[in-house]
């Protein structure tokens, strides 16, 4: 074979290997997606080993707080309006939001780290995201079944209807996973599990009373409104009054934006700040 022959061999060959390549580049991919799924699955195996023989223990307790003051605020409102009613009743569905999520996460991530446990994970070939992910379904999962509660009871309560649309699927998912990263971030960032057991127990009265979880934002100073803003609890239960009375605005599409950015810069903050070690 001569030159140009060769030359034109090599000329034809190159589309077929790039075609190749071009179609192998997926394989990898693929596997890794797999192996992260994988990875993840093992995770929550953990976390469910942690939970199984507790879960009821843990689900009732985060029901009866907001079922109580279910209760009170039917015992002491006389005669209150529809809009009042459905501000309680969404108000009283965050709540276990708050104490599985943000009171739950926070202080058992805080007492893991204490004890060495992440020793344990740092060991292991996985991801930080994975990890975190892990920790966030426990908490929606932990959650649920106390959000279903006190849709019920509210209805039963109050004799309101509630409406039961697509929509309010993401919205209750992303009402979970974003008070879910800020308890993961409150967890990992601070010292000691006593300083998070402060902080934590001083946002649940503090979310729950002083933001517009139960009341109306125009109820509260101006520096209370303010200072609302900076929560994600006050946009799910705006999120999800709305949603629960069957109505779906650019209010509830900007509400799910903002959880969304919530969940995503808490998750960005402790992969950047998560030490696995016991203490610095």
């Amino acid at each position: 074979m001569n030159s140009v022959d060769e030359g034109l061999a090599q000329t034809n060959a190159t589309p077929i290997a790039t075609a190749t390549l071009t179609k192998a580049a997926p394989v990898p991919l693929l596997s890794s997606i797999a192996a992260s799924m994988t990875e993840l699955m093992y995770l929550l195996r953990i976390q469910y080993a942690e939970v199984r023989e507790t879960w009821m223990w843990v689900i009732g307790l985060a029901s009866i707080f907001p079922f109580t003051t279910l209760l009170f605020m039917k015992f002491f409102l006389e005669n209150p309006s529809p809009e009042v009613v459905m501000r309680i009743v969404s108000g009283n569905i965050i709540f276990p939001i708050i104490i599985m999520g943000i009171n739950g996460l926070g202080n058992h991530i805080a007492w893991s780290k204490q004890q060495g446990q992440f020793t344990f994970y740092a060991s292991l070939p996985i991801s930080k995201i994975n990890f975190l992910l892990a920790f966030m379904i426990r908490g929606f999962l932990m959650s649920l079944p106390s959000v279903i509660i006190m849709s019920i009871v509210g209805q039963v309560v109050f004799h309101i209807q509630i409406h039961l649309t697509f929509g309010l699927l993401p919205m209750v998912l992303l009402s979970v996973a974003a008070p879910a990263g800020f308890g993961i971030l409150i967890g990992f960032l601070s010292k000691n599990p006593d300083l998070t057991s402060m902080i934590t127990n001083l946002l649940m009265v503090f979310l729950n009373f002083l933001t517009p979880v139960m009341i109306d934002i125009n109820q509260l100073p101006k520096a209370l409104q303010i200072i609302s803003y900076l929560f994600p609890t006050t946009y799910a239960a705006d999120g999800l009054r709305q949603m629960l009375q069957g109505t779906w605005t650019t209010s509830v599409t900007l509400d799910m934006i903002v959880l969304m950015l919530f969940t995503l810069l808490s998750f960005w903050i402790v992969v950047k700040k998560m030490d696995w070690r016991l203490e610095k």
